[in-house]
């Protein structure tokens, strides 16, 4: 997989900061405040810029939050501190173990393509100890494919136009994404990202397959599973 964020990472923040933070509430937040009974440790997959470990350090300062990405500047720009850094890529990591939670937030997991999401479950299986929990969002192939299937607009901030332009491509099984930032008349970068999809039925088996559990599996904004809805939000549990 090619290494994407490159330009991304200056401007994250400043697009995508609030939407991440909300989902990171909505999502894994909500369910490691079921789970959590005091302090534990907890390896986020796919941080980016450390929002995943601000907001659980808002909700629940009781964890122990370590943070991997395989950009070092997307963790740098966001003050994540060194000795909470972990720069690895998330198909193929090693951060030791005995960690009570594995998160990955904000459809971190969908830019892997399935051979790698295997590869993802089962490094995080070996970080987890026995009964520590696997919680992340995942984006649906509705959103991917059919509300994003031929999509194309933008968002102005800061004097920053970023152009988003979306497209399934059906003959790979995936989504591609054109990222364009432009200031005034100026193209500062473009950048191209490739987002994947796994049904829940293979998700499930597959993660079975590495010894973690299905617990439960819900929208986002609900307690209930609809496959129409655009992000679902999972609990696995290595026994």
């Amino acid at each position: 997989m090619p290494i994407a964020y490159a330009q991304w990472a200056g401007t994250y923040e400043l697009f995508e900061g609030e939407t991440a933070r909300e989902t990171w509430r909505l999502g894994i937040a909500a369910e490691l405040a079921k789970l959590v009974e005091g302090p534990a440790r907890v390896l986020d997959l796919g941080a980016g810029t450390g929002v995943g470990a601000r907001v659980l350090g808002e909700l629940l300062p009781q964890l122990d939050v370590t943070s991997l990405d395989r950009s070092a500047e997307m963790l740098d720009r966001g003050e994540v501190p060194k000795d909470r850094q972990v720069v690895a890529d998330m198909a193929g990591f090693r951060a030791g173990e005995g960690y009570d939670f594995v998160v990955s937030g904000f459809d971190a997991l969908n830019y892997l393509p399935p051979s790698d999401l295997a590869s993802c479950l089962s490094c995080a299986a070996d970080a987890l100890r026995p009964g520590g929990h696997m919680v992340f969002d995942y984006s649906s192939r509705k959103v991917l494919k059919s509300d994003w299937g031929a999509l194309e607009y933008e968002n102005e901030k800061d004097g920053h136009t970023l152009h988003r332009r979306h497209h399934w491509e059906s003959a790979f099984d995936r989504s591609r994404t054109v990222l364009t930032l432009r200031r005034g008349a100026e193209t500062l970068w473009h950048e191209t990202h490739l987002q994947y999809v796994m049904d829940p039925f293979t998700l499930e088996e597959t993660a079975r397959g590495h010894g973690l559990r299905t617990v439960s599996v819900r929208d986002i904004d609900g307690d209930a599973y609809s496959p129409a809805h655009t992000t679902h939000v999972y609990v696995l549990c290595k026994d």
